[in-house]
Parts: C-alpha cells; structure tokens; sequence
C-alpha cells in the first residue's frame, strides 16, 4: 500500500511557489535538487508558471497518473483540494499543511471531514502537519528539511517534525544514512502500524528507529511490532512517563498519552527495544549505521588512561555486557610486544605514552581472539599521544573487519580535529565511552527482545487457534458463586464455596464444611466485602456464626444477599488480576496478595493472551518469588498451579472481551495445590 509513497513515478506539488519565504517553494525545490527521476507537476491557483516550471491551477487540470500529491496550502482550503486528488484517482497525498487537532477543536473538525473524503476516494493520507518524506533508495526529499538524508539501511518514523529535522542535520554531520526517514504528524491515516508493516518487508532497511507520542491502535501495534522486531531490530522512544509530558503532547500532535505501565509491557512483550532520550537514539542510529548484528556480548577495552578504563569496566557490565576473559594467545601477543608496565588483561592499558603503534598491536590481537565480540577503543590526549595516527589506525581497521570497534577520545581542543573526522568516518566514535558501552549493550539486548518477539507471535496464534469456549457475552453484573463458576469453567481451581440465606442454614452449611471457616458477605451491591467488615476468619463454632450474620443482616439490611461459607485453607496469598486497557486490551497482573501487595508494589505484568511459559516467566520475576520457592525453610509452593491458574484466566478474558476488570484476591497456593478464594469481575 505505500510502495508509491516512497517511490513515487509523478509527484504533484499543491501549493508550489515561486515565493522563497513559502513552504511550497522548498516542497518544490527539495524534489527536483536531489536527483529524483520521476515527473515533477507544479499546481497553483494563481499562477501560470512556478520556478520556471508550468503552472496547473488543479490536479484535475493534470491528464497524466499522479502517483503521489504533496498538499502545502492553508488548512482551510485542504479538504477541497483532497476531494480533488480523489476524483484525479490519486491514492497517495502527504498534507504537510498544519491547522488541524493540533490546535484543538476546530482544527479537530477538520481533521475528521479529512478522514471522511479520503475514505470516500480510498486515499492513503500522511500527517497533516506533517514534514513529508525522504527517500535515499529514490533519491526522494518531499519535505520542507535543509539537506538529503545519505543513503544507509535504517528506517526512521517520527511524529515530530522537528527531531526529523534534528537528526537529519546529526545524521549528516555523522555519517549516518537512513533507507526511508518519514515524519507522521498527527497521523490522520497512515500510523506507525502501516509504517512498521512497510518496512517488515522492505529489503532496503534493515532496522527502524521511532519517536512516538501515542500509539491508538495497541493491539495492532503490538503484533506488527512483534513481526517486525522478529526479523529486524526496532528501537522506540515513547515519552509520556510525567504528566507535564502528557499536556505537551496534547498541545503537540493533539495526542493521548498511553500510560507509562501499559506502554512498558506493551513493548517488551513485542520485542520493542526502548529509547528513554534523545542521545541515545542518536547513538544507536550511529551504531546501526555501521553494525547490523552483535554476535558476542563479552567486550574488550583499549586504554591508555587507567581512570577511564576502570569507569568503562562499570558501564560494560551496566549495560548488560561481560568482560571478555583474553585466550592465552593474546595474553602471549600482548606481554610480548607491549611495555612491561602495560596491563595486558581486560581493560588492556597501554600505558600514557602509548602512540599509535600499541593500539594498533592490541586491537590487532582483540579482533583475533574469539572470545571477544566488540571492542571499545580510549584514548586520552597527553604528551607523547599520537591523535591522528591512532584515529587513522582504528578507522583502517574498522574497514576491514565486521567485529565492531567503537572509539571514545577524551578531551576538547587537543582532539577537535580528529573528532570531527572519526564522526565523519566508517567507525562508531562517540565522544563517551558510556554511550559506546549503552550502544553495545542495547544492540544485545535485541537477541532476548527477538525472542520475546517470537514467543508472543506464537502465543496470539496458539490463541486465535485453540479457542476452548464459545464467547458467549456476559451481559451482566455476576455475584459470587457465579463468577466462582465461571473460574471453573475455565480449570482455575476454586475452593468449595456454599451460600446461606439465614442463620440457621449458615450454621448447618459450616458444620457440613467443617470447622474452622471463612464466613464472607454475598452482596450484588458491594464491591470490596473487607471495606465493610465483610470477611471473618478462623471462625471455630456454630455461636461465632450466628453472631457474624446478625450483625452483617443488621450493618448491610437489605445490600446484603447472604453469607458464603468457605474451608478455612492455610497457604500463601497470591493476587491475580486483569485491567483492560482499551487501547492494548487485558493487562493480566501476577503478585504477592495481602498487604504485600500494597507495601512492595512487587507485581509482574503481561497483555494477553499469555501460555504457560510465559506465566512461568510472571511468577519468577517478582522480587518475593524465593519465598514460593523453598527459600531456607519455607515450604515449596504448587508454582505450577499458580501458572496454570494465570493461563486460565489469559483464556478467560480472551474470550470475553467485555470484562473490564478482575481480581482473584487472595488465590491461596499450598504446597500441593491453588485455589481461588475471592473473586470480583466487572463487566
């Protein structure tokens, strides 16, 4: 579907202008000065001629197929001018123009009868308020930005104009090349969704850096994600953790920020790797620029400073990576021809007065040994410092080898020279070592985000194919026993569960289950039994029970149903809980119930649907999992249960999408077993 928006066979330019202080003269010039090879159609309403170009006064005046139309008028005529691209049968239009949600309602109203006649002609729509596009396969720049991105593999969305514009001069500076590089705006049509699916497929990128404000459509970002991130690395920055944040946005793109927990799980359940800032999305465009892959994560460093390599040492290990441990080979090469003063274990230091000559016989053996898969390369200007030399020598050998060397220079006006060449050259230089080790680091953690990536890809498949239960709607409130029913219905164990409508019967029920018993208030009225003094405990005898109900009939009168009678069940209190978020669907929560939910918020998460695996993966990273394991001497807790309990209820609101909320507070799991104790859903 957007195959023509990037390589476009006509181009015509609504708004084109004569006028260098006008977005349309720049619209215009940018396409025809960077070697684009299509048809280029100028379209003004007032005017014969533009640039020296022949002048249309509509698109409809225009015999020839127009593949793609790039609107830059005033937002009030935009719509009618769409409405003409429609009946020109030109599918594809990018509206750079601004004026709309952005500026609150009644640019809202716009936007929405844009919708309208685009869906009326099937036109596929980018922004408005919108940068354009730049292309370096089609050698495309339809976009008012200063410069041609330079041809490289990696793909760029962002919903801000202005970072387009930011990283694009970065970019430039640095030696960085982009595939495709597209600014969304207020996403009318076109979204992230149709951007990531295009470039699942597209063999000219190879991975795919996004800045997103809001992301409407969840579920569907989430499996598109997912397919791409299972074949190509993808990293995203998606503020909105502050609420200052949130109002920015509003007033931005008109967004709705997504809340900061549900974005979280959304993207490592979907193999999304997060970018917290804008260095670091600059620094892992640079990486990418130069490295597809890391096939290691032990990482060497090169030193000639002892301060800098003992820090880096720190930021390997933050960032995820190892130290490598040398081959004795290596360690044999480096004794031999470094200073005996020199370390020749990891960090290697060549000591101050290293010139080029030491670097180049260390990197030499590192990019020998197997054991190393990256390495970072330091260098502090002092008095015998060879700069150039070293700078040159890490640029020769970056060239011919795949195993990537990532160099820091520490220092100001003794390194400008260089900086600026090595920014300008084949290897990853960065100005901290921090941000070659975060670079490293972030690039592995893409294995585990692969993985992750492919899992939840084939738990939604495993979903949509083993439906166990009709989805017969719950259309309405359920009360106890039966939201206990429809637990068992879905093989989460419940405990035995009777329902008295008197005292005499209480009485009766609690002898047949057995003293002591939980006595619990049935009310289709109230929500939480515990804020009302609903639940009692370790109750021992038939006067305990009669009490209890006499005074439950008397505090609740007619909001009260009856009493539950349950088994008293000793066991460790787990909570299991789902919130639907509609955007990304249901959350499902797993952690310690009781007040230990509340004190530690230990809690792990995951949309649904999940598989036994991956409920396996909820139970262990909660920081209180030991103390289900067996810690020291507490019993071993049935975990297996409590798995197989959180699948259950992943199938349950699977097939029922209108539960809103759930909780299973406590799910007491013995050393044998689990059973759900407490139920309340919402629907």
């Amino acid at each position: 579907m957007l195959h023509n928006f990037f390589n476009p066979k006509s181009i015509a330019v609504i708004g084109a202008s004569s006028n260098k202080k006008k977005l349309g003269y720049g619209m215009l010039r940018n396409i025809l000065d960077y070697g684009y090879k299509g048809k280029v159609y100028a379209v003004n309403l007032k005017y014969d001629k533009v640039q020296g170009m022949k002048a249309y006064s509509s698109v409809l005046d225009i015999k020839q197929k127009i593949d793609l139309a790039v609107i830059v008028i005033p937002a009030r005529a935009v719509n009618f001018v769409l409405a003409e691209c429609g009946m020109a049968k030109i599918k594809n239009v990018i509206i750079i123009s601004a004026g709309f949600k952005e500026i609150g309602k009644e640019g809202e109203i716009l936007e929405q009868e844009m919708k309208k006649v685009a869906k009326r002609y099937e036109i596929n729509i980018l922004g408005p308020n919108c940068l354009g596009i730049l292309d370096s396969t089609s050698d495309l720049n339809a976009s008012f930005a200063e410069g041609m991105v330079q041809k490289g593999s990696i793909g760029f969305i962002s919903q801000s104009g202005a970072i387009c514009t930011g990283m694009l001069d970065w970019a430039n500076l640095n030696n960085v090349g982009f595939s495709r590089f597209v600014s969304m705006g207020n996403k009318a049509m076109i979204s992230e969704i149709e951007l990531l699916e295009f470039f699942k497929t597209d063999k000219k990128t190879k991975a795919v850096l996004a800045y997103l404000e809001s992301i409407e459509r969840g579920k569907e970002f989430m499996k598109v994600a997912a397919e791409l991130a299972k074949i190509k690395p993808l990293f995203i920055i998606k503020p909105g953790t502050s609420k200052a944040s949130c109002e920015a946005m509003k007033s931005h793109t008109g967004a709705l920020a997504n809340k900061e927990e549900v974005v979280k799980v959304a993207f490592s359940q979907s193999g999304v790797l997060r970018i917290n800032n804008l260095e670091e999305l600059f620094n892992i465009a640079k990486f990418l620029s130069r490295y597809d892959s890391l096939d290691s994560d032990k990482v060497a460093i090169i030193t000639n400073a002892g301060g800098p390599g003992v820090i880096s040492t720190d930021e390997v290990e933050e960032n995820g990576l190892k130290m490598a441990v040398f081959k004795e080979k290596t360690i044999n090469i480096l004794e031999k021809y470094l200073p005996m003063e020199a370390n020749i274990h990891n960090p290697v230091d060549v000591v101050g007065d290293a010139k080029s000559d030491r670097y180049e016989i260390a990197i030499k053996a590192l990019l020998a040994d197997k054991n190393v898969g990256g390495i970072i390369s330091i260098l502090t200007p002092q008095k015998t410092t060879e700069i150039k030399k070293t700078a040159d020598a890490l640029v020769k050998f970056s060239k011919k080898n795949s195993k990537p060397i990532l160099a820091s220079f520490i220092g100001g006006v003794s390194i400008e020279n260089e900086t600026r060449m090595l920014n300008k050259s084949s290897l990853a230089f960065y100005n901290y070592p921090s941000q070659a080790s975060f670079s490293l680091g972030k690039l592995w953690q893409y294995k585990k985000a692969k993985k992750d990536a492919t899992n939840y890809l084939k738990m939604l498949n495993n979903n949509e194919n083993n439906q166990i239960h009709e989805k017969i709607e719950i259309d309405k409130k359920l009360d106890f026993i039966q939201s206990l029913d429809l637990l068992k219905s879905y093989k989460i164990p419940i405990v035995l569960s009777l329902l008295s409508k008197s005292y005499s019967e209480a009485i009766e029920l609690a002898n047949e289950v057995g003293y002591p018993v939980v006595l619990k208030i049935a009310s289709s009225k109230i929500s939480h039994k515990t804020e009302v003094g609903g639940v009692k405990i370790n109750v021992k005898n038939d006067g305990e029970v009669k009490e209890y109900f006499e005074q439950a009939s008397q505090n609740l009168g007619d909001k009260l149903d009856g009493i539950i009678i349950q088994p008293m069940i000793k066991g460790s209190e787990i909570i299991l809980g789902v919130k639907k978020d509609e955007n990304f669907g249901h959350l499902i929560m797993f952690g310690f119930g009781g007040i230990f939910t509340e004190i530690t918020k230990d809690v792990s998460f995951r949309f649904a649907p999940i598989d036994k695996n991956e409920a396996m993966k909820m139970i262990k990273e909660i920081k209180l999992f030991p103390a289900l394991d067996g810690y020291r001497n507490l019993p071993k807790m049935n975990i297996d249960s409590i798995a197989d309990a959180l699948v259950g209820i992943s199938n349950l609101v699977s097939e029922h999408e209108e539960i809103k909320e759930l909780d299973i507070n406590p799910l007491i799991v013995t050393e044998k077993e689990c059973f759900a104790v407490d139920i309340r859903i919402e629907v």
